[in-house]
């Protein structure tokens, strides 16, 4: 697993735990009246939390189609590539000295 999917992950767990710990926190502040909707918002923060994920994962998977096509893109055309990389690098350099 990629470091930044890793990173991703573990801040959306910690992410989790805080919203858990604040809510926590707010049921044991407003007693037993606020109980519904700690739950409700217990209930919402999971659900945000798996959205989020899905999410995650959504982007990943088509991050890594996209790394795929543009790997056989490359090995199509390695002399075409090498120009257009090289093109870009002078595009960019010709920026950045005007900075």
């Amino acid at each position: 697993m990629p470091a930044a999917e890793t990173t991703m992950r573990e801040e959306l767990a910690q992410l989790r735990a805080d919203i858990d710990s604040l809510i926590g926190t707010v049921s044991r502040l407003a007693g037993g009246a606020a109980g519904s909707a700690i739950d409700s918002a217990k209930r919402s923060a999971a659900e945000a939390g798996e959205r989020a994920e899905e999410a995650l994962d959504s982007a990943m998977a088509t991050g890594d189609r996209a790394l795929k096509c543009a790997e056989k893109a490359i090995k199509a055309n390695p002399y075409l590539s090498i120009a257009i990389a090289t093109g870009i690098g002078l595009i960019v350099g010709r920026l950045l000295l005007r900075r």
